[in-house]
Formats: C-alpha cells, structure tokens, sequence
C-alpha cells in the first residue's frame, strides 16, 4: 500500500492541491486497504489520514497501517476542520464523480479550503495493475473457464435462461467467489439482439444461439468473460457471422501492445465488421478496464484516447446484434504485457454446438 500512497502523493502538486478528499470506497481500498463499510481518505504530502466512525476504529488501524486512523464524532465536516487546518491546507481535490452536490456544498461553506474538483485521480492509478492484482485476476479467469466448462455440462434446450444463470452463480460461489460481478446476461435466439439481455423466464430451444456473459469477484477483483453457444448445429448464417465475431475479436486480441490507442484497437474488429456490412450491428466500444470494478479506465471504443500500458487488463469483446434474428459476442480478459497482450481466459473460441 505504500507504493499506492507514494504515486499517489506525486499527483498532488500536478494538480495544484495541498491535499485530496478520498470518498470514494473503493478508491478509499485501493490506497488503504481499508475495506469497511464507512471512511474517508484525507491524504496529503506529508500526512494521510483515514476518518471512519466508532466502529470500524479497530478494524482501519488493523488494515491501514500507513495512516492515522481519526474518529469522527456526530458530524464529518466538523471532524475534518482540525485537521486540515493543523496541516496548513488552503486547496483540497475531491472527487467530482462521487460528490452528492449537497454534501458539496456544506463542505465548501464549512471546510476552511477552497474546494477543487478532480475526476479519476485514484482510477488513473487502478489502471495499472501490479504483479499481485495480475496474478489475483489470473485466477479468477481460470475459474471462469472452469466455469464455462460446466455451462457446457449443463445447459440444453428446454432449459430456461434464469435457471442456468442461478446454476452458474452456485458453481462460481462453490469456487470461492465472493459474488457475481454484474447479473449475468443469458440471451437466447432472438433475445441475443440484446448486448444486455439479462436471463429471463424464456426457454431456450433447440436450434438457437445463446450468449453467456458472466463473472464474479475474486479476492476482491472482478472478472468478466462472454461466450456464446449453439443448441443443436449451427445453421449457415450462424456460423458465418459466429466465425466474422470470432474473427474479430481474435485480431483485436492479437493486436493488443503497449503504444496502442484505445480507439485503434477499437477499430480493428469494427473495420472487419465495416467491411463485412455489419458496423451497424457492433454499437458498443471494443471493451473496459477491470479490477475492484467490473468496469473501469481504460475504456475502449471509438473515440478512446488512451494509450495501453503494460499492467492494464481489459476486455476484447465485440459482438454482431440483428434485431428479430438474435447475435454473438465474445470476451476475453487480456493483460497487457511489455509483448503484447496476454488472454487470460482461455476457454476454446471455436462454434460450441451443444
């Protein structure tokens, strides 16, 4: 945590602040290791404080060594007040993104600083992982591919989407996640029209395509992975456009390297999918960041500007949705490396027909 601390202190004269508020949960995490329920970070060149009420007291001190634990009494705000003004502070960052605009506000009437807002200050850092959050979603993946092993074991026409998902969410707890990471979308025939067809009552029927995007939390760190079968054989257009997916997503996988822009990346499975007379139907960005969030920086799409660094994971996950037909993603999670990119979820991409 303290190499958290120190790169974070390193932002602080960039962006023209004496001290940064910390509301954010799982920023407060990433930069503490304190994981209870209520907190905040006060952090600046010289000091770093962690408030939290009466009881998480024992626990901050346990978990966030490099900071001293203060309690607040009946009022935050007021709780802040000495300490700032002990320090010397006259500008305080805080983030814009996780603001209540009245909290905002008596904060900036009370606290004796002027108020500057930041935005993804703390995420900027989370986009680079370290040795032990790569090795943390490592293992997650791999349960994610057990996982779609056991889909394939289970799922059959006359099944209905919501009882395969509850099916998986049990096996992924058994292998000691902590939670699923999102609700899980399972979106049969023409349902796989929709990217975000969480699984519903409908029965799955012999002859259909089935998307199948899942992912739980591991030791803290999310996972995400998307794979979509065939009930019974495939019939031509099926596979042709399964295979113009997989296509895709494997070049943009193949593609991953350190230098590369978000937006270039992007275009690699979008210009296939041009070229094919299919853009219309990829209306969503190539992919995301993962870690504490499912989803987070770097974000993937278009209009991306960001620039891959080794220790980033992302997702690779392109997809063709027809309305009144129905449609095909694939996702995997890549790591960058300083070679290119490394696919950590490594269940078999090739047509699955159950």
């Amino acid at each position: 945590m303290s190499e958290r601390l120190d790169s974070f202190r390193k932002l602080l004269k960039p962006n023209n602040i004496d001290a940064m508020l910390i509301t954010n949960s799982l920023n407060r995490r990433y930069l503490s290791g304190f994981d209870g329920s209520s907190g905040v970070l006060l952090i600046g060149h010289d000091q770093a404080y962690l408030v939290t009420d009466f009881r998480y007291i024992e626990q901050a001190k346990e978990q966030a060594a490099q900071f001293a634990v203060e309690r607040w009494q009946d009022d935050l705000i007021k709780s802040l007040v000495p300490l700032i003004e002990k320090a010397g502070w006259t500008k305080l960052g805080f983030e814009s993104k996780d603001a209540v605009y009245a909290t905002y506000q008596e904060m900036a009437e009370k606290l004796p600083v002027d108020m500057i807002p930041l935005e993804d200050v703390v995420e900027n850092l989370r986009m680079v992982k370290s040795d032990q959050e790569l090795k943390v979603l490592s293992q997650g993946a791999q349960i994610l591919d057990q996982a779609f092993d056991y889909i394939c074991s289970i799922i059959k026409p006359g099944m209905m989407e919501r009882d395969l998902a509850l099916e998986l969410e049990i096996y992924l707890l058994r292998q000691g996640a902590e939670e699923t990471s999102f609700r899980f979308i399972v979106a049969s025939g023409e349902r796989g029209a929709m990217p975000h067809g969480l699984a519903s009552t409908k029965v799955m029927k012999k002859g259909e395509l089935v998307t199948i995007d899942f992912g739980a939390v591991f030791d803290s760190y999310a996972t995400d992975m998307t794979r979509t079968l065939s009930l019974g054989k495939a019939d031509q257009r099926q596979r042709e456009i399964y295979n113009l997916v997989r296509e895709g997503q494997q070049k943009a996988a193949d593609a991953v390297k350190p230098g590369l822009k978000g937006s270039e990346l992007d275009a690699v499975a979008r210009n296939l999918f041009d070229q094919a007379g299919y853009a219309q139907y990829f209306g969503h960005g190539l992919g995301h960041g993962v870690g504490l969030e499912t989803h987070e920086l770097p974000v993937l799409n278009s209009k991306s500007k960001t620039i891959l660094q080794p220790g980033m994971v992302i997702t690779i996950e392109p997809g063709i949705y027809i309305p009144g037909w129905g449609g095909v993603r694939i996702e995997d999670m890549v790591a960058v490396t300083d070679r290119g990119g490394d696919v950590l979820t490594k269940s078999a991409k090739q047509l699955i027909n159950i």
